[in-house]
């Protein structure tokens, strides 16, 4: 059996690759419009109110790593440690989760390569606001996405090093300029931009705040990234997991500060209106260097491209080896690439954005995928918070345990059904169109379960796994 390479990551590549797959500059100007449009200058509260619930669930995933670190993370403890059947289903509901992530990430990637290219006068306008042009650069990235990928885990870490230098040197000076900038706020800051009981216990606040943390879940992931590189990881027992809070406590800490100054210093109709919030916001603080924050945008949405390519490509290699995917997936490189999952996820990401075309609004595409990544993402926390649940029921570990796990099952649980009642409506798709998208979505993996008998878990030995698992038995 063909294996990935090991020892490749210290922690020091872990860190910067969990925070890049977030990847605060591309989601930022992604969703914080759309946000801005369902909560007004109340949108930063809905990240305030779900972090608590992803901060347990990387505490969670911290410890299912310690117990079995695996290139399939998610789906492989489900199998591993609950059942085969419920690993299975967590199989489709993972693959879901990641390959939905993908079209809204490549549309966005267009989009904000042709404004760049637009503002520095290189292209026309026609060329800028071009459906077709749209889609072909989005397919150029995905290719280009696709290259540090098939050379190998290292040199995908170093590049995603260099491009979050980037992103992270632009955002902070616009953070410094727009803090400077504060005495010609448009919106006065008030505590109420981060927690308004009143508007939150309110019928339209509630059922808005529902729809937005769908949303506000493509922003808080790609932290966990770490637990699908744990078998190329130096320490697999030791740092996955850890990384994963770090990167996800450095990027809410960026979110916290420049969602309330672009809150304050942007008109709310600008910003709920905006394709890209961080360039509106640019706009007012310093115009003639808007360009620049094109750069860490793009930056930003690259290395998330490539990164959440990365996790799909190690959940289908392990499936391969595992059997429930033909075994091809899990053919590697000399390098440790698994080239037939990277190949084969890039070919359906260039059949999906072909596909989008046909849609009658690009909005309404970008949107759908959103949510429904949203959705399945949440599902895939649940998953995992209800694994560690079914454990501390066995008596396998502490019931204290218990107390993270549950909340964090009921939260993301909650997010998924909550969220139909409102999910899509800035979209303008209604709530039963969504419901039956998901639906739709998550009946092929029933299908799955069928693969009962041929799933053969694959325990990876790690050398200072033994070790570990003596140090920490549970």
């Amino acid at each position: 059996m063909a294996e990935l390479k090991r020892k490749v990551f210290h922690i020091l590549d872990l860190v910067p690759l969990s925070t890049s797959s977030v990847a605060p500059a591309f989601s930022i100007s992604a969703a914080y419009g759309v946000m801005t449009e369902i909560m007004g200058v109340h949108a930063t509260m809905s990240v305030l109110v779900a972090f608590p619930f992803f901060l347990m669930a990387s505490l969670l995933l911290r410890k299912l790593n310690k117990i079995s670190p695996n290139a399939g993370a998610s789906y492989h403890w489900g199998a591993k440690l609950v059942g085969k059947r419920y690993g299975l289903f967590q199989f489709w509901i993972v693959s879901l989760a990641y390959f939905l992530s993908l079209p809204p990430i490549v549309i966005p990637a267009g989009e904000y390569t042709l404004d760049l290219l637009y503002r520095i006068g290189i292209i026309s306008y026609s060329f800028e606001s071009s459906v077709l042009w749209d889609s072909i650069v989005g397919i150029a990235w995905v290719i280009v996405s696709a290259i540090p990928l098939i050379l190998g885990a290292k040199p995908t870490a170093k590049l995603t090093e260099a491009f979050l230098a980037v992103e992270l040197a632009v955002l902070v000076s616009f953070i410094v300029i727009g803090i400077y900038s504060i005495p010609r706020s448009i919106n006065p800051f008030s505590p109420s931009m981060l927690f308004d009981g009143s508007f939150l216990f309110s019928p339209r606040g509630f059922l808005g705040l529902a729809a937005t943390l769908v949303i506000v879940a493509t922003i808080l992931d790609g932290w966990e990234i770490d637990s699908y590189a744990s078998e190329e990881s130096q320490k697999p027992t030791q740092w996955p997991g850890l990384s994963g809070i770090a990167g996800l406590a450095i990027v809410f800490s960026i979110y916290m500060v420049t969602m309330p100054l672009m809150s304050m210093e942007t008109p709310t109709s600008a910003l709920s209106v905006s394709v890209d919030p961080l360039a509106t916001w640019a706009s007012q603080v310093i115009p003639r260097y808007v360009w620049v924050m094109d750069i860490a945008v793009i930056s930003s949405t690259a290395s998330s491209l490539w990164l959440t390519a990365y996790i799909l490509s190690r959940v289908w290699y392990s499936a391969g080896r595992e059997g429930i995917l033909p075994s091809k997936f899990s053919s590697v490189t000399g390098n440790g690439s698994p080239w037939v999952a990277v190949v084969s996820i890039t070919l359906l990401e260039v059949v999906v954005q072909i596909l989008q075309l046909s849609s009658p609004s690009l909005q309404s595409f970008f949107g759908l995928v959103l949510t429904a990544a949203g959705a399945f993402l949440s599902l895939e926390f649940s998953m995992d918070a209800l694994t560690i649940t079914y454990l501390v029921v066995k008596g396998s570990i502490p019931q204290r345990y218990g107390a993270v796990s549950l909340p964090t099952a009921l939260f993301m649980s909650s997010v998924v059904f909550l969220g139909i009642l409102d999910a899509g409506q800035a979209f303008g798709i209604n709530s039963s169109q969504y419901a039956l998208v998901l639906l739709s979505l998550i009946l092929p993996g029933l299908l799955f379960l069928l693969r009962n008998r041929k799933m053969k878990l694959v325990e990876v030995k790690l050398d200072d796994l033994e070790r570990d698992v003596r140090k920490d038995p549970t």
